[in-house]
């Protein structure tokens, strides 16, 4: 068999195509659009955080804010949320956490999961919340689960 082009000629080849698509811009074409600096302070704290709960919410259920309990019946496959609303009245950021029977990630029983989400920043004189969120998996037994302790603090 009879060789048409020889490898260093092919090599050859390839290398033009290649820088010639460079050249041209098609292949590592970059066109800066905008550009910026950015000089940052961080400002010293005017006092201490202060969060307090501005307010309680729930999707489904009730929630009793004499008790601080939330009562609520969940269909298998379902899910409710209890939303804690806070402000820091203070003057630096306070980190808050929320935990169910001290844990993030909860599983009182088969097919049902209790979470919260990760720390929350809330600068001083911001607001923010804290979700706690319960899934009812579709296997989950039905009936009244033991009494579940949910917290937020710092």
């Amino acid at each position: 068999m009879k060789e048409i082009f020889a490898k260093p000629f092919v090599r050859a080849v390839l290398i033009a195509v290649v820088s010639a698509a460079i050249v041209a811009g098609g292949v590592y074409a970059y066109e800066t659009l905008w550009s910026g600096r950015a000089d940052i302070i961080i400002e010293p704290p005017t006092g201490e955080g202060h969060v307090v709960v501005t307010q309680v919410s729930v999707t489904a259920g009730s929630y009793s804010n004499d008790t601080g309990i939330w009562t609520v019946s969940i269909p298998r496959g379902g899910h409710a949320d209890l939303i804690v609303y806070l402000r820091n009245d203070g003057g630096d950021a306070i980190v808050v956490n929320g935990a169910i029977d001290g844990e993030t990630d909860y599983y009182p029983a088969d097919g049902v999961h209790i979470f919260t989400g990760s720390a929350e920043t809330i600068a001083g004189g911001d607001t923010g919340d804290v979700v706690f969120r319960v899934f009812i998996e579709a296997d989950a037994e039905p009936g009244e689960l033991p009494a579940i302790q949910l917290e937020i603090g710092h």
